[in-house]
């Protein structure tokens, strides 16, 4: 934990440190979650929020450093209904993203960006109803089956208003392996729709 707290306030200051020459973004939305287990899928609801801050490189280029707090829930049936699970998951997201951009007016721009996103779990949780007849609690991390470092890739569009708002709408999909196994492979696509304020 002492680890994990000292790389999360090392990015921040990384961050701080190019304040001066990045355009600084403050924003949250909503994540549509599609997860995939060999051959079954859960689907969920989520949200994240946190900051971003966009180094202009040249000819509309832009790299975006950022870090997100994301909370999902998801739910999964099993055993033709006797099996249901609900898992609920916070964890911080660090994403990486080149960007392209083009003013369309004076006061609006385009871009379109894309990159890796590095998630850290912080609480994974499932509770399974047992045929209405028992209810058990896990906690993923602890039985050593879940992934808590997982990477993602992925990309979207989005436009700035007014050098004071920005709306996005991105999609990232796993790239590793969000279990501890060789036999089987866990996956999660996630739908992104944000809005920000720019500083």
């Amino acid at each position: 934990m002492k680890k994990t707290l000292c790389t999360l306030l090392a990015a921040a200051a990384l961050l701080a440190g190019v304040e001066a020459q990045a355009q600084m973004s403050v924003g949250a939305g909503y994540l549509n979650i599609t997860q995939s287990f060999d051959n079954t899928s859960a689907n969920g609801n989520g949200a994240y929020a946190g900051l971003s801050f966009n180094i202009p490189l040249a000819g509309g280029f832009g790299i975006a450093p950022g870090v997100y707090y994301t909370f999902s829930n998801y739910k999964q049936d099993a055993a033709w209904g006797l099996l249901k699970g609900s898992t609920t998951e916070h964890a911080i997201n660090v994403p990486l993203n080149l960007n392209f951009g083009y003013n369309l007016a004076r006061d609006m721009r385009a871009f379109i960006f894309g990159g890796p996103t590095f998630q850290y779990g912080l609480s994974s949780k499932t509770k399974t109803d047992v045929a209405g007849a028992a209810t058990v609690n896990d906690d993923n991390y602890s039985d050593d089956g879940t992934q808590r470092f997982v990477v993602y890739a992925g990309g979207g569009l989005g436009m700035d208003i007014a050098n004071k708002f920005q709306v996005t709408v991105g999609y990232d999909h796993s790239v590793t392996n969000m279990i501890k196994s060789d036999s089987h492979k866990v996956g999660r696509g996630l739908l992104k729709i944000g809005a920000a304020m720019l500083f």
